[in-house]
Protein backbone atom coordinates (compact mmCIF):
# COMPACT_ATOMS: atom_id res chain seq x y z
CA UNK A 1 0.00 0.00 0.00
CA UNK A 2 1.21 3.57 -0.85
CA UNK A 3 2.61 5.36 2.50
CA UNK A 4 1.52 8.66 2.51
CA UNK A 5 4.41 11.28 3.52
CA UNK A 6 3.81 13.51 6.53
CA UNK A 7 0.88 15.42 6.66
CA UNK A 8 -0.23 15.05 3.17
CA UNK A 9 -3.11 12.95 3.30
CA UNK A 10 -5.89 15.87 1.93
CA UNK A 11 -3.53 16.32 -0.87
CA UNK A 12 -3.26 12.76 -1.92
CA UNK A 13 -7.10 12.21 -1.69
CA UNK A 14 -6.94 15.72 -4.53
CA UNK A 15 -4.71 14.01 -6.42
CA UNK A 16 -6.24 10.32 -6.52
CA UNK A 17 -9.28 12.18 -7.59
CA UNK A 18 -7.45 14.38 -10.46
CA UNK A 19 -6.16 11.26 -11.63
CA UNK A 20 -9.85 9.86 -12.04
CA UNK A 21 -10.68 12.99 -13.41
CA UNK A 22 -8.12 13.69 -16.56
CA UNK A 23 -8.34 10.06 -16.66
CA UNK A 24 -11.85 9.67 -17.90
CA UNK A 25 -11.72 13.38 -19.95
CA UNK A 26 -8.45 12.03 -21.67
CA UNK A 27 -9.84 8.57 -23.04
CA UNK A 28 -13.80 9.32 -23.41
CA UNK A 29 -12.94 9.97 -26.72
CA UNK A 30 -12.42 6.43 -27.70
CA UNK A 31 -16.05 6.04 -27.36
CA UNK A 32 -16.88 9.13 -29.19
CA UNK A 33 -14.67 8.83 -32.31
CA UNK A 34 -17.82 6.79 -33.91
CA UNK A 35 -19.86 10.12 -33.47
CA UNK A 36 -17.49 12.74 -34.34
CA UNK A 37 -17.27 10.46 -37.57
CA UNK A 38 -21.16 10.18 -37.83
CA UNK A 39 -21.94 14.10 -36.50
CA UNK A 40 -19.61 16.18 -38.47
CA UNK A 41 -19.29 13.47 -41.57
CA UNK A 42 -15.71 13.03 -41.65
CA UNK A 43 -13.44 9.87 -42.38
CA UNK A 44 -12.77 7.52 -39.48
CA UNK A 45 -8.82 8.94 -39.54
CA UNK A 46 -10.17 12.38 -39.29
CA UNK A 47 -12.44 11.52 -36.63
CA UNK A 48 -9.91 9.53 -34.81
CA UNK A 49 -7.42 12.79 -35.41
CA UNK A 50 -10.28 15.46 -33.89
CA UNK A 51 -10.05 13.02 -30.51
CA UNK A 52 -6.01 12.51 -31.29
CA UNK A 53 -5.35 16.80 -31.08
CA UNK A 54 -5.79 16.42 -27.22
CA UNK A 55 -2.34 14.97 -27.69
CA UNK A 56 -0.74 17.74 -29.79
CA UNK A 57 -1.04 19.92 -26.41
CA UNK A 58 1.79 17.43 -24.96
CA UNK A 59 4.21 18.20 -27.31
CA UNK A 60 4.04 22.10 -27.36
CA UNK A 61 3.60 22.89 -23.69
CA UNK A 62 5.10 19.94 -21.11
CA UNK A 63 8.85 21.32 -20.87
CA UNK A 64 6.69 24.71 -20.62
CA UNK A 65 4.89 23.34 -17.52
CA UNK A 66 8.27 21.91 -16.77
CA UNK A 67 9.83 25.42 -16.47
CA UNK A 68 6.74 26.88 -15.12
CA UNK A 69 7.12 24.04 -11.96
CA UNK A 70 10.63 25.05 -11.52
CA UNK A 71 10.01 28.98 -11.70
CA UNK A 72 6.73 28.98 -9.77
CA UNK A 73 6.05 25.46 -8.48
CA UNK A 74 3.78 22.09 -8.19
CA UNK A 75 0.98 23.88 -6.10
CA UNK A 76 0.09 27.03 -8.91
CA UNK A 77 1.18 24.91 -12.17
CA UNK A 78 -1.90 21.79 -10.79
CA UNK A 79 -4.35 24.71 -10.51
CA UNK A 80 -3.22 26.37 -13.36
CA UNK A 81 -4.18 23.52 -15.67
CA UNK A 82 -7.28 22.40 -13.41
CA UNK A 83 -8.52 25.67 -14.71
CA UNK A 84 -7.67 25.18 -18.40
CA UNK A 85 -8.99 21.92 -18.37
CA UNK A 86 -12.02 23.30 -16.95
CA UNK A 87 -12.51 26.10 -20.05
CA UNK A 88 -12.13 23.09 -22.51
CA UNK A 89 -14.87 20.56 -21.39
CA UNK A 90 -16.74 23.72 -20.96
CA UNK A 91 -16.28 24.96 -24.61
CA UNK A 92 -16.56 21.46 -26.04
CA UNK A 93 -20.03 20.96 -24.25
CA UNK A 94 -21.07 24.59 -25.55
CA UNK A 95 -19.86 25.22 -28.40
CA UNK A 96 -20.70 22.36 -31.39
CA UNK A 97 -18.97 21.97 -35.06
CA UNK A 98 -16.00 19.86 -35.81
CA UNK A 99 -13.38 22.64 -35.69
CA UNK A 100 -14.89 23.97 -32.26
CA UNK A 101 -14.47 20.83 -30.80
CA UNK A 102 -11.07 20.07 -31.83
CA UNK A 103 -10.06 23.25 -30.05
CA UNK A 104 -11.70 22.81 -27.13
CA UNK A 105 -9.99 19.33 -27.23
CA UNK A 106 -6.71 21.16 -27.49
CA UNK A 107 -7.36 23.43 -24.76
CA UNK A 108 -8.17 20.48 -22.83
CA UNK A 109 -4.98 18.94 -23.34
CA UNK A 110 -2.87 21.78 -22.60
CA UNK A 111 -4.54 21.49 -19.06
CA UNK A 112 -4.43 17.85 -18.56
CA UNK A 113 -0.66 18.34 -19.52
CA UNK A 114 -0.17 21.16 -16.87
CA UNK A 115 -1.33 18.79 -14.69
CA UNK A 116 0.53 15.59 -15.61
CA UNK A 117 4.05 17.26 -15.78
CA UNK A 118 3.19 18.36 -12.41
CA UNK A 119 1.42 15.37 -10.33
CA UNK A 120 3.70 12.56 -11.54
CA UNK A 121 6.58 13.91 -9.90
CA UNK A 122 4.77 15.00 -7.02
CA UNK A 123 3.49 11.65 -6.28
CA UNK A 124 7.35 10.53 -4.87
CA UNK A 125 6.68 13.35 -2.59
CA UNK A 126 3.59 12.46 -1.20
CA UNK A 127 4.08 8.85 -0.90
CA UNK A 128 7.24 5.91 -0.30
CA UNK A 129 10.11 7.53 -2.76
CA UNK A 130 11.82 3.59 -2.76
CA UNK A 131 8.43 2.34 -4.35
CA UNK A 132 7.43 5.10 -7.11
CA UNK A 133 7.08 3.13 -10.44
CA UNK A 134 4.44 1.18 -8.36
CA UNK A 135 3.02 4.03 -6.51
CA UNK A 136 2.97 5.48 -9.44
CA UNK A 137 1.01 2.46 -11.25
CA UNK A 138 -1.48 2.43 -7.95
CA UNK A 139 -2.50 5.92 -8.91
CA UNK A 140 -2.73 5.12 -12.65
CA UNK A 141 -5.10 2.54 -11.36
CA UNK A 142 -7.72 5.67 -10.61
CA UNK A 143 -7.12 7.43 -14.06
CA UNK A 144 -7.83 3.63 -15.82
CA UNK A 145 -11.23 3.94 -13.29
CA UNK A 146 -12.02 7.01 -15.07
CA UNK A 147 -10.83 5.35 -18.22
CA UNK A 148 -13.50 2.82 -18.26
CA UNK A 149 -16.45 4.62 -16.56
CA UNK A 150 -16.02 7.70 -19.49
CA UNK A 151 -17.48 4.82 -22.45
CA UNK A 152 -20.28 3.70 -20.29
CA UNK A 153 -21.22 7.34 -19.42
CA UNK A 154 -21.92 7.95 -23.27
CA UNK A 155 -24.31 5.19 -23.87
CA UNK A 156 -25.46 6.64 -20.26
CA UNK A 157 -26.24 10.00 -21.40
CA UNK A 158 -28.25 8.48 -25.24
CA UNK A 159 -30.20 6.66 -22.84
CA UNK A 160 -31.75 9.23 -21.25
CA UNK A 161 -32.02 11.22 -25.08
CA UNK A 162 -29.69 13.51 -24.84
CA UNK A 163 -26.95 14.50 -27.48
CA UNK A 164 -23.15 13.09 -26.69
CA UNK A 165 -21.73 16.03 -26.23
CA UNK A 166 -23.43 16.33 -22.85
CA UNK A 167 -20.57 14.35 -21.49
CA UNK A 168 -18.89 17.07 -21.70
CA UNK A 169 -21.18 19.10 -18.41
CA UNK A 170 -20.56 16.29 -16.62
CA UNK A 171 -16.96 16.72 -17.17
CA UNK A 172 -17.05 20.78 -16.71
CA UNK A 173 -18.33 19.57 -13.22
CA UNK A 174 -16.03 17.14 -12.38
CA UNK A 175 -13.12 19.53 -13.65
CA UNK A 176 -14.41 22.23 -11.20
CA UNK A 177 -14.26 19.62 -8.12
CA UNK A 178 -10.76 19.02 -9.27
CA UNK A 179 -9.95 22.44 -9.49
CA UNK A 180 -10.55 22.90 -6.09
CA UNK A 181 -9.37 20.08 -4.91
CA UNK A 182 -5.96 21.06 -5.68
CA UNK A 183 -6.03 24.63 -4.41
CA UNK A 184 -6.42 23.60 -0.69
CA UNK A 185 -4.48 21.59 0.50
CA UNK A 186 -0.77 21.37 2.12
CA UNK A 187 2.30 20.88 -0.86
CA UNK A 188 5.85 19.54 0.49
CA UNK A 189 8.20 22.37 0.13
CA UNK A 190 10.12 23.04 -3.30
CA UNK A 191 12.98 24.61 -4.06
CA UNK A 192 12.64 27.10 -7.27
CA UNK A 193 15.13 28.52 -9.76
CA UNK A 194 14.65 31.08 -11.94
CA UNK A 195 13.47 30.33 -15.16
CA UNK A 196 15.80 30.66 -18.25
CA UNK A 197 18.85 30.38 -15.70
CA UNK A 198 22.10 29.38 -16.87
CA UNK A 199 21.62 25.98 -15.00
CA UNK A 200 18.26 25.56 -15.80
CA UNK A 201 18.89 25.74 -19.33
CA UNK A 202 22.17 23.75 -18.60
CA UNK A 203 20.29 20.57 -17.59
CA UNK A 204 17.72 20.69 -19.96
CA UNK A 205 20.49 21.09 -23.12
CA UNK A 206 22.34 18.26 -21.15
CA UNK A 207 19.65 15.81 -21.41
CA UNK A 208 18.37 16.62 -24.99
CA UNK A 209 21.96 15.16 -25.52
CA UNK A 210 21.23 11.58 -23.98
CA UNK A 211 20.97 9.19 -26.22
CA UNK A 212 19.20 7.42 -23.37
CA UNK A 213 16.89 10.02 -22.51
CA UNK A 214 16.07 9.94 -26.22
CA UNK A 215 15.59 6.35 -25.93
CA UNK A 216 13.36 6.91 -23.05
CA UNK A 217 11.05 9.92 -24.37
CA UNK A 218 10.56 7.48 -27.59
CA UNK A 219 9.08 4.58 -25.48
CA UNK A 220 6.71 7.30 -24.03
CA UNK A 221 5.93 8.40 -27.58
CA UNK A 222 5.21 5.18 -28.88
CA UNK A 223 3.62 3.45 -25.94
CA UNK A 224 1.13 6.18 -25.29
CA UNK A 225 0.35 6.39 -28.99
CA UNK A 226 -0.17 2.32 -29.23
CA UNK A 227 -2.72 2.46 -26.70
CA UNK A 228 -4.50 5.60 -27.64
CA UNK A 229 -4.30 4.04 -31.38
CA UNK A 230 -5.80 0.87 -30.09
CA UNK A 231 -9.04 2.34 -27.84
CA UNK A 232 -9.62 5.08 -30.83
CA UNK A 233 -10.17 2.37 -33.45
CA UNK A 234 -12.06 -0.16 -31.41
CA UNK A 235 -15.66 1.17 -32.68
CA UNK A 236 -14.50 1.64 -35.92
CA UNK A 237 -12.69 -1.57 -36.29
CA UNK A 238 -15.79 -3.80 -34.66
CA UNK A 239 -18.01 -1.64 -37.79
CA UNK A 240 -16.14 -2.24 -40.24
CA UNK A 241 -14.75 -5.72 -39.44
CA UNK A 242 -17.32 -7.18 -37.81
CA UNK A 243 -20.41 -5.11 -38.92
CA UNK A 244 -21.89 -4.85 -35.27
CA UNK A 245 -24.36 -2.64 -36.56
CA UNK A 246 -25.80 -5.44 -38.68
CA UNK A 247 -25.51 -8.11 -35.89
CA UNK A 248 -26.37 -6.30 -32.83
CA UNK A 249 -28.73 -3.92 -34.46
CA UNK A 250 -29.79 -1.29 -32.01
CA UNK A 251 -27.56 -2.85 -29.03
CA UNK A 252 -24.51 -2.23 -31.47
CA UNK A 253 -23.17 1.71 -30.04
CA UNK A 254 -24.20 0.05 -26.76
CA UNK A 255 -21.60 -2.97 -27.46
CA UNK A 256 -19.17 -0.97 -28.75
CA UNK A 257 -18.85 1.45 -26.07
CA UNK A 258 -18.45 -1.06 -23.94
CA UNK A 259 -15.75 -2.54 -26.04
CA UNK A 260 -13.97 0.52 -24.92
CA UNK A 261 -14.82 0.28 -21.56
CA UNK A 262 -13.57 -3.06 -21.02
CA UNK A 263 -10.59 -2.06 -22.68
CA UNK A 264 -9.66 0.42 -20.24
CA UNK A 265 -11.19 -1.72 -17.38
CA UNK A 266 -8.40 -4.33 -18.20
CA UNK A 267 -5.65 -1.82 -18.20
CA UNK A 268 -6.71 -0.94 -14.86
CA UNK A 269 -7.18 -4.31 -13.69
CA UNK A 270 -3.77 -4.68 -14.96
CA UNK A 271 -2.11 -1.76 -13.15
CA UNK A 272 -3.71 -2.89 -10.05
CA UNK A 273 -2.24 -6.39 -10.28
CA UNK A 274 0.76 -5.19 -11.75
CA UNK A 275 1.63 -2.61 -8.79
CA UNK A 276 2.12 -6.08 -6.40
CA UNK A 277 4.29 -8.05 -10.12
CA UNK A 278 6.12 -4.94 -9.58
CA UNK A 279 7.35 -5.13 -6.13
CA UNK A 280 7.96 -8.95 -6.91
CA UNK A 281 10.05 -8.94 -9.90
CA UNK A 282 12.27 -6.19 -11.56
CA UNK A 283 10.49 -3.83 -13.91
CA UNK A 284 12.57 -4.40 -16.95
CA UNK A 285 11.47 -8.15 -16.72
CA UNK A 286 7.75 -7.30 -16.31
CA UNK A 287 7.91 -4.86 -19.69
CA UNK A 288 9.31 -7.55 -21.39
CA UNK A 289 6.68 -10.25 -20.44
CA UNK A 290 3.81 -8.13 -20.17
CA UNK A 291 4.30 -6.56 -23.89
CA UNK A 292 5.15 -9.71 -25.13
CA UNK A 293 1.61 -11.20 -23.75
CA UNK A 294 0.33 -7.87 -25.24
CA UNK A 295 0.79 -8.29 -28.58
CA UNK A 296 -0.33 -11.79 -28.43
CA UNK A 297 -3.72 -10.73 -27.34
CA UNK A 298 -3.88 -7.90 -29.96
CA UNK A 299 -3.26 -10.60 -33.01
CA UNK A 300 -6.26 -13.04 -31.50
CA UNK A 301 -8.40 -9.43 -31.27
CA UNK A 302 -7.38 -8.66 -34.82
CA UNK A 303 -7.17 -11.64 -36.52
CA UNK A 304 -9.74 -13.89 -35.21
CA UNK A 305 -13.04 -14.44 -36.81
CA UNK A 306 -15.22 -15.26 -34.00
CA UNK A 307 -16.45 -11.46 -32.44
CA UNK A 308 -17.18 -13.40 -28.73
CA UNK A 309 -13.33 -13.90 -28.96
CA UNK A 310 -12.08 -10.60 -30.48
CA UNK A 311 -14.58 -8.72 -27.60
CA UNK A 312 -12.87 -10.67 -24.50
CA UNK A 313 -9.16 -9.88 -26.33
CA UNK A 314 -9.24 -6.22 -26.23
CA UNK A 315 -9.42 -6.04 -22.94
CA UNK A 316 -7.07 -8.42 -22.29
CA UNK A 317 -4.81 -5.98 -24.73
CA UNK A 318 -5.07 -3.55 -22.18
CA UNK A 319 -4.29 -5.32 -19.42
CA UNK A 320 -0.74 -6.37 -20.41
CA UNK A 321 0.05 -3.13 -21.97
CA UNK A 322 -1.30 -1.56 -18.22
CA UNK A 323 1.88 -1.14 -16.17
CA UNK A 324 4.13 0.24 -19.10
CA UNK A 325 3.62 4.14 -18.93
CA UNK A 326 4.45 4.18 -15.17
CA UNK A 327 7.37 1.30 -15.77
CA UNK A 328 9.53 3.29 -18.66
CA UNK A 329 8.34 7.05 -16.46
CA UNK A 330 9.52 5.17 -13.29
CA UNK A 331 13.11 3.86 -14.75
CA UNK A 332 13.36 7.15 -16.53
CA UNK A 333 12.96 9.43 -13.60
CA UNK A 334 15.17 7.10 -11.43
CA UNK A 335 17.97 7.56 -14.28
CA UNK A 336 18.77 10.58 -13.20
CA UNK A 337 19.81 12.64 -10.38
CA UNK A 338 16.83 14.60 -8.43
CA UNK A 339 17.16 18.03 -9.47
CA UNK A 340 16.69 16.65 -13.25
CA UNK A 341 12.95 15.47 -12.37
CA UNK A 342 10.79 18.20 -13.71
CA UNK A 343 12.88 18.31 -16.89
CA UNK A 344 12.75 14.72 -17.64
CA UNK A 345 9.20 14.56 -16.51
CA UNK A 346 8.36 17.53 -19.28
CA UNK A 347 10.67 15.79 -21.98
CA UNK A 348 8.51 12.65 -21.09
CA UNK A 349 5.32 13.96 -21.00
CA UNK A 350 6.16 15.86 -24.73
CA UNK A 351 6.58 12.42 -25.96
CA UNK A 352 3.01 11.64 -24.90
CA UNK A 353 1.75 13.81 -28.74
CA UNK A 354 2.77 10.07 -29.51
CA UNK A 355 -0.96 9.83 -29.09
CA UNK A 356 -1.84 12.13 -31.30
CA UNK A 357 0.46 10.57 -33.95
CA UNK A 358 -0.35 6.84 -33.67
CA UNK A 359 -4.34 6.47 -33.61
CA UNK A 360 -4.45 8.62 -36.63
CA UNK A 361 -2.04 6.32 -39.14
CA UNK A 362 -3.55 3.21 -37.85
CA UNK A 363 -6.69 4.47 -38.82
CA UNK A 364 -4.52 6.35 -42.34
CA UNK A 365 -2.74 3.21 -42.99
CA UNK A 366 -6.17 0.68 -42.71
CA UNK A 367 -7.96 3.87 -45.39
CA UNK A 368 -5.03 3.54 -47.81
CA UNK A 369 -4.30 -0.31 -47.86
CA UNK A 370 -8.14 -0.56 -48.15
CA UNK A 371 -9.95 2.01 -48.68
CA UNK A 372 -12.39 5.16 -47.12
CA UNK A 373 -15.51 2.49 -46.99
CA UNK A 374 -13.17 -0.21 -46.57
CA UNK A 375 -10.56 0.58 -44.26
CA UNK A 376 -8.33 -2.65 -44.16
CA UNK A 377 -7.75 -2.67 -40.47
CA UNK A 378 -5.87 -5.93 -40.42
CA UNK A 379 -2.54 -3.60 -42.04
CA UNK A 380 -3.08 -1.06 -40.22
CA UNK A 381 -2.99 -2.88 -37.25
CA UNK A 382 0.59 -3.75 -37.67
CA UNK A 383 1.62 -0.41 -36.49
CA UNK A 384 0.25 -1.38 -33.34
CA UNK A 385 2.90 -4.33 -33.45
CA UNK A 386 5.84 -2.80 -34.62
CA UNK A 387 5.37 -0.20 -31.33
CA UNK A 388 5.08 -3.40 -29.26
CA UNK A 389 8.64 -4.32 -30.37
CA UNK A 390 10.46 -1.23 -29.68
CA UNK A 391 9.15 -1.12 -25.94
CA UNK A 392 10.42 -4.99 -25.90
CA UNK A 393 13.65 -3.67 -26.16
CA UNK A 394 13.20 -1.24 -23.00
CA UNK A 395 13.45 -4.18 -20.78
CA UNK A 396 16.99 -4.83 -22.39
CA UNK A 397 18.48 -2.00 -22.53
CA UNK A 398 17.24 0.70 -19.57
CA UNK A 399 18.85 1.34 -16.14
CA UNK A 400 17.55 0.10 -13.19
CA UNK A 401 18.07 0.63 -9.96
CA UNK A 402 19.21 -2.41 -7.31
Amino acid sequence: MTKVKNNYFPLLVAVAFAYFAFGAITNVAGAIVPKIKETYHVTGSASSFLAAVFFIAYGLTSVPFGILINKYGTKLTLVFGSLITTIGVFMFASVPGYYANMAAMFICGVGITAIQVAMNPLVKEISNPEKYSRNLTLFMVLFGVGSTVAPYIVTFIKSRGLEWNYNYWLFTIISIIMLFGLAFPKYPEEKRQEAGSKKQDGNFTELLKDPLMIMYALAIFLYVGVEVGIAYNIALFLEDVHKVSNVLGNHAEAAKNAAVGNYWFGLLIGRLIGSFVLDKISTKKAIQIYISCAAISLAVAVFSKNLTLVLWAFPFVGFFISIMFPSIYGLAIDSYKKEYSSMVSGILCTAIIGGAVIAPIIAKVAEITGSVAEPNWHLGMFIAFACYAYIFTVGIWAKQKG
